[in-house]
């Protein structure tokens, strides 16, 4: 059920510009003023959300770093997550081809660069903490 204000800002997102401007004219209202003070609106919640997204985004990046530093986040050695990269390599040709780059390169992936497909995983929800599938 709609409630009264979704029913009005139907009505209005409805309306043409031409309507619109004649609607607050008619009752007297500058349509310069009008869109300045819903402008302003509009600035303001749209600040409010994104503070309200960085909150949150903190909220978990401290969680996140709790959990590492108590240690309930398991510390996988280099090797194993070399291992855990190539048997989604073997799967994955985009990554297969990333991986086969560096190594062309001289340069294997570095232990940065295999934390970070790692946890592009993770937060895929591909796999778990440990590197297996989910």
């Amino acid at each position: 059920m709609l409630s009264f204000v979704d029913r009005r800002l139907d009505e209005i997102d409805a309306l043409s510009d031409d309507e619109l401007l004649a609607e607050a004219q008619e009752a007297g209202q500058d349509p310069a003023q009008v869109a300045g003070e819903l402008r302003s609106l509009i600035d303001g919640l749209i600040r409010h959300q994104a503070k309200e997204r960085l909150r949150i985004a903190r909220a978990s990046l401290d969680a996140r770093r709790v959990a590492m530093a108590s240690g309930s986040a398991n510390v996988l050695s280099f090797e194993k997550k070399q291992a855990i990269l190539k048997g989604f390599a073997e799967n994955d040709g985009r990554l297969r081809e990333r991986l086969t780059m560096a190594a062309r390169n001289g340069q294997g992936s570095s232990e940065r660069e295999v934390d970070s497909i790692l946890q592009d995983l993770r937060d895929l929800g591909v796999i778990d903490e440990d590197g297996n599938p989910l």
